[in-house]
């Protein structure tokens, strides 16, 4: 051999090396090789062994096929519109499965005369919470307030009726919302208006801030009503989305935990799930809707990978 043949060998097998070294490294950093990608909480149980029984609970997808699992979306009625549309832009098949229905209690009523009281900022941390305030914004004469809104789907409800000065802390979390809240100007004072059921920890976290919180309890959830076909739907189930609590106590009572994978819209339906005893969790660190849905489709995405 003349000596360019041996170059041009010698710079053929470092191509190749190269090649190698950069296809390692890419499988490496994949967003899918890997179910920590997300920065979840260890308890979760993530690992192998998840991928294992993803595999085994799923099989292969074939996107819009007719191999897809079926995911169950189990918002109250008329609120998964959104992800039903990103999820179906992508050929999956989605069912609705309300495990929730709102119900207004005696202090809706009261919230439009109480708005046009002093009030620091009006704090709304679900979908449902912006819908009843702004009924009671217009019942009450459209008086001038300020709005902190938990996320910015519950934001954007606020800004589409006409309230333009409202406030998103950088994650849609109690305790960001808490921390971020803009200090006191005027009164310190805080119109909570919220689900019976939600917890105190939002207006403990504010109180020791030193507003004065007054809460509200303008709604609850209550059970959907299922047919016996939609016991037997959620029998059978793979995959189901979650965005709240409730709709995780209400599933867990109806239907099996130890088979579905719960696929959460952010770390507080996560837990709950964790409590009732759901084996497999998946959630995205950022809550929101955009987030979930891709969540959702990395859970299926996952499943094909390792088929």
């Amino acid at each position: 051999l003349t000596m360019a043949d041996h170059r041009s060998c010698s710079l053929g097998v470092i191509t190749a090396a190269s090649v190698i070294i950069l296809l390692a490294i890419s499988r490496i950093f994949s967003p899918s090789s890997s179910l920590h990608s997300l920065g979840r909480p260890s308890f979760f149980g993530r690992g192998r062994a998840m991928r294992t029984r993803m595999r085994t609970a799923l099989g292969a997808r074939e996107t819009g096929s007719a191999h897809s699992p079926p995911v169950l979306l189990t918002r109250e009625k008329g609120k998964n519109d959104k992800l039903r549309r990103k999820l179906e832009e992508r050929g999956v098949t989605v069912i609705e499965l309300p495990c929730i229905q709102a119900v207004e209690l005696e202090d809706a009523a009261k919230l439009p005369e109480s708005l046009g009281e002093e009030w620091e900022w009006v704090v709304v941390t679900s979908p449902e919470g912006a819908k009843i305030l702004a009924k009671a914004w217009h019942s009450g004469g459209r008086p001038n307030i300020r709005v902190a809104a938990v996320g910015a789907a519950t934001a954007k409800i606020i800004e589409k009726e006409g309230i333009s000065d409202v406030f998103v802390p950088s994650k849609a979390h109690a305790k960001d919302l808490a921390a971020e809240l803009p200090d006191a100007k005027e009164n310190g004072r805080i119109l909570y208006p919220v689900s019976k059921l939600a917890k105190d920890e939002l207006q403990v976290l504010l109180g020791e801030r030193g507003f004065e919180v007054q809460r509200f309890d303008t709604y609850t959830t209550e059970p959907a009503d299922w047919t016996e076909e939609d016991e037997k739907l959620a029998a059978s189930a793979r995959i189901v989305t979650f965005g709240s609590p409730s709709a995780v106590r209400v599933w867990a009572k109806r239907a099996p935990v130890d088979t579905p994978i719960a696929v959460c819209i952010g770390g507080t339906s996560a837990r709950a799930c964790e409590s009732a005893g759901f084996a497999r969790i998946e959630f995205p660190s950022n809550p929101g809707v955009e987030n979930w849905a891709n969540e959702v489709l990395r859970v299926l995405d996952a499943a094909v990978e390792n088929a």
